[in-house]
């Protein structure tokens, strides 16, 4: 009975003293009250009002700019007041328990000074969809090849890029579209003529260009405004690569093995120690202007003058060559027989003596001595070139190429500068030992009333190619509506095609004849241009301007050419009235300016 009444006492102890600490904590609060406004007494709404010494106490204003914040009584606190936009306000508060304070804030709006953000966007002109959108746009039917797409193929330069195109074949390095011919094409780089080096195309040889230095190819096929007009089968246009994002290195190595070719001996001829860097050292040149060609007919004015008959024709007025068909023409003849002691001057009307003087003259070694003196300077002249002729045999290495660019972007003096430089360089050889050429050598009919006579040349033939090309580009933006760029692309290639052939013909007294042929060209090609674009944003003015200018040499210093007539291969001589050993040389030189000024402004909105 006590334990049950102790119990109960104890519980209603514990009540008493919980009801008094409730009691204790509710007096022992305070609450502030208040409106936040602007400096014009505007309420502000959503003001974060914050005990300073514990954060987690707070309260917000709400639409007419009132709070209500309850915080204990200790010792003296502050406030903070802070709203973005104006200054932070930090105010001491006391509130004594269980009092409500009225305390109205006013705040002042700050200066905030927010760095420059500048958002550059750059079109990457090596993707697919940068070239399907021109094609979108453009007016004229075009198709391209984007570098994105050479990268995933993995072409490694112009010319095997460009064969993928629809409509595009190639032959060797010139290409040809819609079946018509290379004369009827027209390339540029960056959009500017470049020359071809070539007489009989319009062509130029694009494998010279690496596809790692290439952002895109575009090919139209129809005409435009903006273009030349001396082309109808197609405009080709190759972008170069402007500068990288950033630092791009690369480095492509390739090697080509041909079982009919590597390793196996072929076609060669002597050559000049830098044929591998793609130009002759002056191995072939010779001094031209001193060069007499051979005279292989002299008419026989020439003759007799060359035997010491010039003064007496010159006695009697003649001072040129006359038609021996003429009977003025046999006159003279006439005379130098009689000045040769060959016919007597009473028999100069009797046939029968004039016939007999003709065939001692023809029959004698008359014409022999004459040829020899009308050639003598020719002959030492020819003497003084080098003996090289004649064709051997030697092992072929492989084909080889090498690809290096290396780019990336800088600041200096706080302008961004970008820069890439590549370098291509190509050694490759073909080889064709079974070679057949098939030709009609006569268009009358045979003794039978049949078909023409034909001929086949069976022979051997070997091109080697050797050439670097290289391309430094420098560009900068001098601030967000000025660029500037300057490009310079260098491109040399040596050509050495050699022939050693037997041309089986079937009408002449010599039915063999052996031709051996060698023909070395090299090509230049130095091209500089400066671009610019600018940007009025007043009124909204583009205005773009390019120069471009290319030198461009192509030399063939030296074309030898020697046939061997025979009935068989062992009775080979060289008849001079069929064909003659040559040696030819062409030299071309060419210059391309070609200037671009282009503005555009929007007409409406």
């Amino acid at each position: 009975m006590l334990n049950m009444y102790t119990s109960r006492l104890l519980r209603v102890a514990y009540v008493t003293m919980a009801l008094h600490c409730i009691h204790f904590n509710i007096q022992a609060q305070g609450t502030l009250r208040g409106k936040v406004s602007d400096e014009n007494g505007e309420a502000l709404i959503g003001v974060t009002i914050i005990l300073k010494s514990d954060q987690s106490i707070g309260a917000n204003s709400d639409f007419d700019g009132n709070y209500s914040l309850t915080i204990p009584d200790s010792n003296p606190n502050a406030v903070i007041v802070s709203y973005f936009g104006y200054e932070n306000l930090e105010e001491a508060i006391q509130v004594e328990g269980g009092n409500v304070v009225i305390r109205d804030f006013g705040l002042k709006p700050s200066s905030l000074q927010i760095e420059e953000v500048k958002i550059v966007a750059r079109q990457e002109r090596s993707k697919v969809y940068y070239m399907e959108n021109i094609k979108k746009r453009s007016a004229t039917t075009l198709d391209y090849v984007a570098a994105e797409q050479m990268k995933k193929i993995g072409d490694n330069n112009v010319t095997a890029a460009i064969a993928r195109v629809s409509g595009v074949s190639t032959n060797g390095s010139f290409i040809t579209v819609r079946g018509i011919g290379d004369r009827y094409v027209k390339t540029g780089i960056n959009g500017a003529l470049i020359p071809t080096l070539d007489p009989f195309t319009n062509n130029i040889k694009l494998d010279l260009i690496p596809s790692s230095l290439v952002d895109n190819i575009t090919i139209t096929k129809t005409a435009s405004p903006d273009l030349p007009g001396d082309w109808s089968a197609a405009y080709i246009s190759v972008e170069t690569k402007d500068y990288p994002e950033k630092m791009s290195l690369i480095f492509e190595t390739s090697i080509g093995f041909n079982e009919q070719t590597s390793f196996k001996n072929i076609l060669a001829n002597q050559t000049s120690s830098t044929d591998w860097l793609g130009y002759d050292n002056g191995y072939r040149n010779i001094d031209h202007s001193l060069f007499r060609q051979v005279n292989p007919n002299p008419t026989r004015y020439e003759e007799l003058v060359a035997l010491g008959y010039g003064n007496y024709y010159k006695s009697l007025g003649v001072t040129e060559s006359w038609s021996s068909s003429s009977s003025v023409g046999d006159t003279y003849f006439k005379l130098g027989l009689i000045e040769m002691g060959l016919l007597g001057k009473a028999y100069i009307h009797d046939e029968q003596a004039v016939a007999e003087a003709k065939k001692a003259y023809f029959e004698g070694d008359y014409q022999q001595k004459a040829y020899m003196v009308i050639n003598d300077y020719a002959a030492k002249n020819g003497q003084t070139l080098p003996n090289n002729w004649n064709l051997f045999n030697k092992k072929s290495p492989l084909n080889f190429s090498q690809t290096f660019s290396f780019g990336n972007q800088s600041n200096i003096f706080g302008i961004p500068v970008g820069y890439i430089a590549g370098f291509r360089y190509n050694s490759s050889i073909e080889y064709d030992p079974n070679s057949t050429i098939s030709r009609t050598a006569r268009a009358e009919l045979d003794s039978f009333g049949m078909a023409p006579l034909e001929s086949r040349i069976d022979q051997k033939i070997a091109r080697y190619t050797n050439g670097w090309s290289a391309l430094f580009n420098l560009s900068t933006k001098l601030d967000l509506n000025n660029s500037l760029s300057f490009l310079f692309m260098p491109n040399f290639t040596g050509v050495n095609a050699l022939r050693d052939g037997l041309d089986v013909t079937l009408f002449s007294s010599y039915p063999l004849a052996y031709t051996r042929s060698q023909y070395y060209e090299e090509r230049k090609l130095l091209t500089y241009q400066l671009k610019s674009e600018h940007f009025l944003p007043k009124q909204k003015l583009k205005l773009n301007s390019a120069f471009s200018f290319t030198r461009g040499n192509s030399s063939v210093p030296d074309f030898k050419n020697i046939e061997y007539f025979g009935g068989d291969t062992t009775s080979l001589v060289i008849d001079k009235t069929m064909s003659d050993p040559r040696r030819n040389y062409r030299y071309l030189s060419e210059e391309v300016l070609d200037m671009k000024v282009s503005g555009e402004i929007p007409l409406n909105e």
